[in-house]
């Protein structure tokens, strides 16, 4: 990379990093701390968690069309301006509802896709994979610094501590954005010399291939969400205390990208590019048929985690990759934003269905339930890529 790509993937990295933090901080204290909101109950708890994602799937398309029709960074800017007003609202306020509005609030500053369509408009494509390699390991070191600090936090400085620091930091990103992250050319001169047709943007949306990115990354966080109302208990029934589960996401994850990083940087064989995500895929059904089979041996139920955990990393750096080569120039906020849509349509399908099946099944079959939901996404993936 130049010196303007390394900036700009350093910076867009910050910026990722410091705008999650805040949103990943709440996850381990919500449950217990918001108790004590008044109007509160656990419906109400869960609702306030889910409505980030429900904003975020609201919001994320429309974003990306505006961002194609009049700018990235101006669409950018908003979206960081309304997820600091979501974070200042709840920071100030006593009530389950309020703190719902917030959260949506946080949730309506939708520019995830519109973030990952700025990036590659501004670095060359032989280097899209080390950037959004570079953007997923920023999410990945967010989510760790969360998970361990916001306990604490919350217990030397109160619970809206949390969102006071989420504050700061959207200003923070704010102005690193503005003083940092050029403006794109190609969006300038998409902005003065043609026109968005939506006819052709829904065209190419529902061309298979691209189909298949969208499919994929789905099914990934629907999996996800599924997995991690499951394996903590498997681990505390294995004999993992709750406060250690902390160091094997850290190992598993750091792991995860360290080889990541060796295959970016070494693996040259075209037949494994091309079939990376049916890889990928296969080794997930490798990790549930593990976890299925061996339930309360720990030492297999880290192993299992360690093969999902390379195997979803190199999914969230392949799929958006492989998408954004196909993009049309004109389109790709739209593309991006779709794409982004979907994963929060697997969060949320993962986390509700996930919780009704888990209060109706075993561990068992829930992985049995897992497992046949690979098997379709194989199918499909193999379908589309034809």
């Amino acid at each position: 990379m130049n010196f303007l790509e390394l900036q700009v993937t350093l910076s867009f990295c910050v910026i990722f990093l410091l705008r999650m933090l805040g949103m990943f901080m709440i996850l381990p204290v919500l449950s217990k701390y918001g108790m004590y909101l008044d109007g509160a109950n656990k419906f109400l708890i869960g609702f306030s968690m889910g409505t980030y994602g429900i904003a975020q799937i609201i919001f994320q398309i429309p974003f990306g069309m505006l961002s194609d029709k009049y700018g990235r960074k101006e669409m950018i800017l908003i979206g960081l301006f309304i997820f600091f007003l979501g974070n200042f609202i709840s920071a100030n306020v006593h009530s389950i509802w309020g703190l719902i509005i917030g959260r949506f609030l946080q949730g309506s500053g939708a520019i995830s896709g519109v973030c990952m369509a700025f990036l590659t408009d501004l670095i060359r494509e032989k280097h899209h994979i080390k950037s959004i390699a570079a953007i997923g390991i920023s999410f990945a070191v967010s989510f760790l610094i969360a998970i361990v600090s916001g306990p604490l936090i919350v217990k030397f400085f109160g619970f809206f501590s949390i969102f006071w620091i989420s504050s700061f930091a959207s200003i923070m990103c704010i102005i690193i954005f503005y003083f940092l992250i050029p403006y794109s050319k190609k969006i300038t001169l998409k902005k003065n010399n043609t026109y968005y047709s939506y006819n052709e943007v829904f065209q190419f949306i529902f061309e298979k291939n691209n189909f298949r990115s969208y499919l994929g990354i789905f099914f990934l966080h629907f999996l996800l969400m599924i997995n991690f109302m499951m394996i903590p208990n498997q681990f505390e029934l294995s004999g993992l205390s709750l406060n250690d589960h902390w160091k094997v996401y850290l190992s598993t994850i750091l792991i995860s990208f360290f080889i990541l990083s060796l295959f970016i940087s070494y693996c040259k064989y075209k037949y494994i590019l091309e079939n990376i995500i049916e890889i990928c895929i296969f080794l997930i059904f490798f990790s549930e048929v593990i976890f299925l089979v061996i339930q309360n041996n720990l030492l297999f139920l880290i192993i299992s985690l360690q093969i999902f955990f390379i195997s979803f990393n190199f999914l969230e750096v392949f799929l958006p990759s492989y998408l954004s080569k196909k993009s049309l120039n004109n389109y790709k906020g739209s593309i991006m934003s779709i794409y982004s849509t979907s994963q929060f349509l697997g969060i949320s399908f993962g986390g509700i269905l996930g919780g009704w099946l888990y209060s109706v099944f075993n561990f068992s079959q829930m992985f049995l339930f897992q497992i046949f939901i690979i098997i379709l996404w194989f199918l499909f993936s193999v379908i589309c890529k034809k």
